[in-house]
């Protein structure tokens, strides 16, 4: 943090923070609790949509941090309301931990809440969310969208926590979407029950999952 603080300061001499060294952003993201993180320029064009509700949020935001935390899977398969409940609230709390050694470091930063938006005063006319959370982990390269709409972490498949802190500084590197690892995410055909055939073929949909690794 000493080296961060430094970089600091010198960028308040020049008028601008301090660019984040991407390295430490990531070891900074997996000491507050993340297993995976990444990060990517508010100016991404796949985050257009974006931009007015982040800056809304924390003007003079520039980059946003995407982070995965494992879920416990057989906590999220539970019968039990509150053995499940509680796995949903983890994400918060490692995105706090990340926002606030950003802050002590001397950046602008917040983590908006992974769920339960409240900004219902914006209802019906827009959003009541401040950050979509899977569109920033995506165009982070934390994943890809599946069928079901969850993102697919490719090393943790869909039980993963998204996150996301915002910041006001640049990130020396950023993350890069991902191209379909055809060796861990497969297409499935399948028949539907019940469905008449048509022109002797069967009508079939397309299901999205992620292969488990040993």
């Amino acid at each position: 943090m000493q080296a961060v603080l430094a970089r600091r300061r010198a960028g308040d001499a020049a008028g601008q923070p301090a660019v984040i060294d991407a390295a430490g952003l990531r070891e900074l993201c997996l000491a507050a609790g993340a297993d995976d993180a990444a990060a990517v320029s508010l100016d991404h064009p796949g985050l257009a949509g974006e931009r007015e509700h982040v800056q809304s949020a924390l003007p003079g935001a520039r980059t946003l941090i995407a982070m995965a935390v494992r879920m416990n899977r057989d906590n999220c398969r539970s019968p039990a309301r509150s053995v499940a409940n509680q796995e949903f609230h983890q994400a918060d709390e490692q995105a706090n931990r990340a926002a606030r050694a950003l802050q002590d470091a001397g950046y602008r930063a917040l983590n908006p809440s992974v769920g339960f938006p409240q900004e219902m005063d914006r209802f019906p006319r827009e959003r009541t969310w401040a950050v979509a959370h899977k569109t920033v982990a995506v165009a982070a390269g934390l994943g890809l969208m599946g069928l079901h709409r969850n993102v697919i972490h490719p090393k943790f498949g869909s039980f993963v926590l998204l996150a996301t802190v915002v910041v006001d500084a640049e990130v020396g590197e950023y993350g890069q979407a991902l191209e379909q690892p055809l060796h861990r995410l497969q297409v499935v055909r399948r028949r539907l029950p019940g469905r008449r055939h048509r022109q002797g073929r069967g009508v079939r949909r397309a299901r999205l999952y992620h292969a488990q690794l040993p």
